[in-house]
C-alpha cells in the first residue's frame, strides 16, 4: 500500500507584468492551468482583479509539485512582485473538487482578504507594499469564505 504523499499548499499574490490580463490571455492561463494541475494532483483557487492587475492563488497537493509549479510562476514574465502569503502543510485540501477554481475580485476584495488583517511576525522589508501577512488559518478561512460562492472551475 503506497503512503500518501504529504498535503502542501502555497498562496500567493503577485501583481499582472504589463497591461494586464485579457479575457482571452486569461481563458487560455485557466484552460492550461487546469490541465496541469489535473496530471500532477494539484487543486487551487485563483482569484484576479483586473482594476489592479492583481492575482492571489492557492496552490495545493503533493508537496514538490506545489513547489515546482510556484517556482515556474514566480518565473513567469506574466507576473512581477510575486509574494507567499503563507505556505505550509496542512491536514486536507481546502478546494479538494477545484483543478483551479477561478472567480474575478475587485482590489478591495482582494485588499480585504489579504490586506487588512493583523499582522504576523514577517520584517515589513520582505512584504511589498501595503500588503499584510496574516494568520494562516484566518487566510484560509477569508479565502474560502470568499471564493465559494464565486468561484467555478468550468
Amino acid at each position: 500500500m503506497k503512503t500518501p504523499l504529504p498535503l502542501y499548499h502555497i498562496i500567493y499574490h503577485s501583481l499582472a507584468s504589463g497591461t494586464g490580463m485579457t479575457p482571452a490571455a486569461l481563458t487560455d492561463l485557466l484552460r492550461q492551468a487546469r490541465t496541469y494541475n489535473q496530471t500532477h494532483r494539484l487543486t487551487g483557487l485563483l482569484l484576479y482583479a483586473a482594476d489592479t492587475q492583481e492575482f492571489v492563488q492557492v496552490l495545493e497537493g503533493p508537496q514538490h509539485e506545489v513547489q515546482s509549479l510556484y517556482a515556474k510562476i514566480a518565473r513567469d514574465p506574466r507576473h512581477k512582485h510575486v509574494f507567499v502569503l503563507h505556505e505550509g502543510q496542512e491536514e486536507a485540501r481546502m478546494f479538494p473538487d477545484w483543478r483551479m477554481g477561478f472567480a474575478p475580485a475587485a482590489a478591495h476584495d482582494l485588499h480585504s482578504v489579504t490586506g487588512y488583517l493583523p499582522l504576523v511576525s514577517e520584517p515589513a522589508h520582505l512584504r511589498p507594499p501595503g500588503l499584510a501577512v496574516h494568520a494562516p488559518a484566518q487566510l484560509r478561512r477569508f479565502l474560502g469564505d470568499f471564493a465559494r460562492p464565486l468561484a467555478t472551475d468550468e
